[in-house]
């Protein structure tokens, strides 16, 4: 199904608090904690505490857990109404989804073709089975305070674009890990990608050495060290892809035997995510934080920037419902508009995100940004099989069990 006028609000919704998430993750990044009087810019120091962020988000997760047993009861006492089947799912069929690290819920490829056959009997994911999403879980963790690590050094709509990289890391794990083959159209799309990543970087490192503060140039020594810092940004933000297409390879190689309602898989997730963090976080400050004070892992100095400075405490409140509501309104819109689609709304969402960013002024406008972020789409478009490609093209026919895509165009 395309979009319509019975389903833009959910698009909308979804645009909105997806962009949320990342323009508030940046905005805190940006919130001056030290020396935020002192005329020198270089003496001021700013919230870097990637591991609360994560735990935030994990909360936010966990709320969804609320929201699904509450539709649950409701299901349950007042019948099923039309908005049910938009959160829970009990059909025997159905595919477990995915979790992206900031909620994204994207259904994994299904087996065979439709119609075709009886439907797989699926188990539902209950009681010791439910402790199974503490793989992708942990990947999730590891992932998510990466790109929070990322995004303190890079631009918001760098970062944005940069999460491109999934498709690639994706497609290259279904090969190995599920034994997929990807047709030359696909080679070509991830190249396209590729190639368009590298421009982006290339951009952000560019505007980080071309920055100058006042009328004077500042040193070389600085402007090397704010490029090596955007590089490093890039980096992590690359390496955190990993883990997050590790993710979903082990929520589809484990878990495409269970059934589960979406918005309930993301609850716990949450809930597990949260366990994680919090055992982490001790762990973390002791090992290396208690030895560099005000670094990413010193809990006290985290905990005393949180609820000392309302510009990182209000954000972090109304982040917790951006992310839940992300989540609701991404299960919504996978379940009633194809994969297509969605690729086109996420694009979207990065150049919203963009726009953001340079009317607030936190990034300049780079020429060759724009032409990266043209690649980028074109890319993960032609993955996506949103437009045909100008070359390799994709045969007229495919064996249905050799070659699925990553994303289900009829979900």
């Amino acid at each position: 199904m395309s979009i319509t006028r019975d389903n833009v609000g959910l698009v909308i919704g979804m645009l909105v608090a997806g962009t949320a998430n990342t323009v508030i993750s940046k905005y805190q990044d940006m919130a001056c904690v030290k020396n935020c009087d002192n005329p020198d810019p270089s003496t001021q120091e700013y919230f870097e505490q990637p591991i609360w962020q994560t735990l935030n988000m994990f909360i936010g997760e966990t709320l969804c857990l609320v929201v699904a047993s509450v539709c649950a009861y409701l299901a349950e006492k007042y019948g099923r109404a039309k908005w049910a089947d938009l959160v829970l799912d009990d059909q025997e069929d159905e595919v477990p989804s995915i979790v992206e690290s900031d909620g994204l819920i994207v259904p994994p490829p299904h087996v065979g073709g439709h119609g075709h056959g009886a439907p797989i009997k699926k188990k539902k994911l209950e009681g010791f089975y439910v402790l199974l999403l503490w793989l992708p879980t942990l990947c999730d963790m590891t992932a998510s305070t990466l790109m929070n690590v990322g995004l303190i050094y890079c631009a918001a709509s760098v970062y944005q674009m940069l999460r491109g990289a999934l498709v690639i890391f994706t497609g290259i794990m279904s090969i190995i890990f599920l034994g997929r083959r990807l047709l030359a159209f696909e080679w070509f799309a991830l190249f396209t990608i590729v190639a368009g990543i590298a421009t982006v970087g290339l951009a952000s490192v560019v505007s980080q050495d071309g920055k100058s503060v006042g009328g004077d140039s500042e040193p070389d020594s600085d402007e090397a060290i704010k490029a090596a810092k955007a590089l490093l940004g890039i980096f992590l933000v690359l390496f955190a892809q990993i883990f997050t297409a590790t993710q979903f390879v082990i929520e589809e190689k484990v878990l495409s035997g269970f059934q589960i309602a979406p918005l309930r898989a993301v609850g716990y997730e949450g809930l597990f995510g949260t366990i994680s963090v919090l055992i982490a976080m001790p762990i973390l400050h002791y090992t290396i934080g208690i030895d560099n004070p005000g670094s990413y892992f010193d809990l006290n100095a985290g905990w005393d920037q949180i609820k000392t400075y309302p510009q990182i405490w209000v954000p972090a409140i109304i982040m917790l419902f951006s992310i839940s509501s992300f989540n609701f309104f991404g299960i919504s819109v996978t379940k009633t508009i194809c994969a297509t689609s969605r690729s086109t709304i996420d694009s979207c969402r990065t150049l919203f995100i963009w726009a953001i960013s340079l009317y607030l002024g936190w990034e300049k406008f780079v020429p060759l940004q724009v032409l990266g972020f043209g690649m980028l789409v074109y890319g993960t478009f032609v993955f996506n099989g949103v437009i045909e490609p100008h070359v390799c093209a994709p045969p007229k026919a495919i064996h249905a069990g050799e070659n699925q895509p990553l994303l289900n165009p009829d979900a």
